[in-house]
C-alpha cells in the first residue's frame, strides 16, 4: 500500500506538468501564428515546429500516464529529442535572434513562452521526473533527423524562392539579412549540427550519471529497450 500512494503522489505531479507544458505549449503556437502579420512565415520557423512537436509529445505521454503505462521507446525518444529541440530554440533565440525584430499583442507572450518558458519547463521535466535511461552515443544520430530534415529543407525552399526562415541560411547579402556566402552559410550549419552533437552527448552522459549514482544493493535500475 505504501508503495502505491507513493508512486501515485509522484505521478500526479508529473502528469499535472505534462498538462501545463502540452497547453501553454499548444496554445503559444497557435497564437503566435494567428497572430504573426505573416503567418506562413511563421509556421517555417524552427521554433514553432519543434515546439509543435513539443505539444503533441506531451500529450500523448499525459494519455500514457493516465493510462498508468511506461513509456515505449518511441515515446522516449521524443521526450529526450525535446530536450534537444528546446535546447536549441533558447539558446539560439538569446545569442542570435532576439536583437532581431520587436513582438506585439499577444506575441510578446507567446514569444516568451515559446523561447523561454517552455523549454525550461521540458527540462525540469527531464530532471524530475523522467525515468534516465543508458542511450548509445548514436542515438544522437536519431535525435538530430528532424533538424537535418529541417535545415535541408530550408535551404532547398531558399534555392527555389529565395526565401530563408532564418538569416545564417542566406548566403545572399550581409547580417543582418544574410551572412555573405556559402561558406559561411556552411559554417553556421556545420556549428549548429556540432552544438546539437554536443548537447546529446551530455543528454547522454547526465542519463547514464543518474543511472549510476542512483543504482543501489537492494535496487536495480529498470532496464528498457531504447534506439
Amino acid at each position: 500500500m505504501g508503495n502505491f500512494n507513493r508512486q501515485k503522489s509522484i505521478s500526479q505531479p508529473k502528469l499535472v506538468l505534462h498538462l501545463i507544458i502540452f497547453l501553454i505549449c499548444f496554445i503559444s503556437v497557435i497564437l503566435h501564428v494567428i497572430y504573426s502579420p505573416v503567418p506562413l512565415v511563421s509556421i517555417t520557423k524552427f521554433t514553432i515546429q519543434s515546439n509543435l512537436i513539443v505539444s503533441l509529445t506531451f500529450l500523448f505521454s499525459s494519455f500514457t500516464l493516465l493510462k498508468r503505462k511506461d513509456d515505449d521507446s518511441l515515446l522516449a525518444y521524443f521526450k529526450n529529442a525535446s530536450v534537444l529541440f528546446m535546447a536549441v530554440c533558447i539558446l539560439t533565440y538569446h545569442f542570435l535572434l532576439a536583437s532581431g525584430g520587436e513582438y506585439e499583442g499577444f506575441r510578446i507572450i507567446t514569444n516568451f513562452t515559446l523561447h523561454y518558458l517552455i523549454p525550461i519547463l521540458v527540462f525540469l521535466n527531464w530532471l524530475l521526473f523522467e525515468s534516465k535511461q543508458k542511450y548509445r552515443f548514436r542515438s544522437i544520430l536519431y535525435w538530430m533527423i528532424f533538424p537535418a530534415i529541417y535545415t535541408a529543407v530550408s535551404l532547398l525552399r531558399g534555392l527555389v524562392d529565395g526565401f530563408y526562415p532564418y538569416f545564417f541560411f542566406n548566403p545572399n547579402g550581409e547580417i543582418p539579412a544574410g551572412v555573405g556566402s556559402y561558406a559561411n552559410v556552411g559554417l553556421f550549419i556545420v556549428a549548429f549540427l556540432l552544438v546539437l552533437a554536443v548537447f546529446g552527448a551530455v543528454l547522454i552522459i547526465f542519463n547514464r550519471l543518474f543511472i549510476y549514482f542512483s543504482r543501489t544493493p537492494q535496487q536495480e535500475v529498470k532496464k528498457t529497450k531504447v534506439l
